[in-house]
């Protein structure tokens, strides 16, 4: 796994350096002293394994941008579940009954953590993200960020979010199955304009999801796999019984597959 370093906020004080030596130690990075240097200076010694610990907690620092956690559209989308407004994704991972959920894909976390939010008691959300920067910010999030609402605090610490590929996990045969698995290519058919992607682009799996990929995500779902994308073309030429939820009016889709490790529930 790679090396990460922590390094402060350049006028960082002494409560938030013992933060960030605290995350340090939690996630197995190196903390590193900030002794004035700039982010140009820390780059050149520690290249692109470098996140730096602010108020704000832990970010990406690069050329073209910044980035740090934050619930994004997850904010968004909680507000018209409060009232009452469907939302395509929880219709697609059929969230009515309680379930075991591995979102393979995590990114920024927004699929996430409304599955986290609106998902019965008695669900398990699990995570897994391939980048070890995005995924330590985006870890950092389920587990320290508080929100105003305390709910949407509590959705956050049901999510489980560990560092790896979903590959690794396919090919494993002694690896458990989870009801629903989900998937988000997010640079399948990125959006190139979106400046949110901007500072982690560089840093993600660019490698697309395959039909091999789904057909080992089949045999470890017991009732559904999930694929959002802006175009499931390709995915309904091999599997033409898939069903599709949403992107009418929105630039991704849903596809949603049988899952074959038990018996089919709608």
């Amino acid at each position: 796994m790679m090396q990460l370093y922590v390094v402060p906020s350049l006028k960082a004080k002494e409560k938030l350096i013992s933060q960030s030596q605290a995350w340090a130690a939690e996630i197995g990075a190196q903390w590193v002293p900030r002794h004035g240097q700039t982010m140009e200076e820390l780059t050149r010694v520690y290249g692109e394994r470098l996140l730096v610990y602010t108020s704000k907690g832990p970010q990406i620092v690069r050329p073209e941008g910044t980035h740090f956690f934050s619930l994004n559209m997850a904010e968004l989308r909680i507000q018209h579940i409060r009232r009452g407004q469907s939302d395509h994704f929880l219709e697609a991972i059929g969230s009515g009954e309680p379930m075991t959920f591995l979102d393979c894909t995590c990114g920024f976390g927004a699929d996430t953590i409304t599955a986290a939010f609106a998902l019965p008691q008695g669900s398990r959300i699990d995570a897994l993200e391939i980048s070890p920067l995005l995924g330590a910010v985006t870890q950092w999030g389920t587990r320290h960020f508080v929100h105003e609402k305390e709910d949407v605090t509590q959705a956050l610490r049901r999510i489980h979010l560990t560092l790896g590929d979903f590959r690794t996990y396919l090919q494993d045969e002694a690896a458990p199955p989870y009801d629903v698995l989900y998937f988000d290519p997010m640079f399948q058919h990125p959006v190139t304009a979106s400046c949110q992607f901007q500072p982690v682009r560089p840093l993600m799996d660019h490698d697309a999801l395959t039909i091999d990929d789904v057909r080992l995500a089949l045999q470890k779902a017991r009732r559904r796999v999930v694929i959002k994308d802006r175009s499931l073309q390709w995915l309904a030429k091999t599997f033409p019984q898939m069903k599709r939820y949403g992107g009418k009016y929105s630039r991704g889709a849903y596809g949603v597959l049988k899952g074959e490790a038990t018996e089919w529930n709608t």
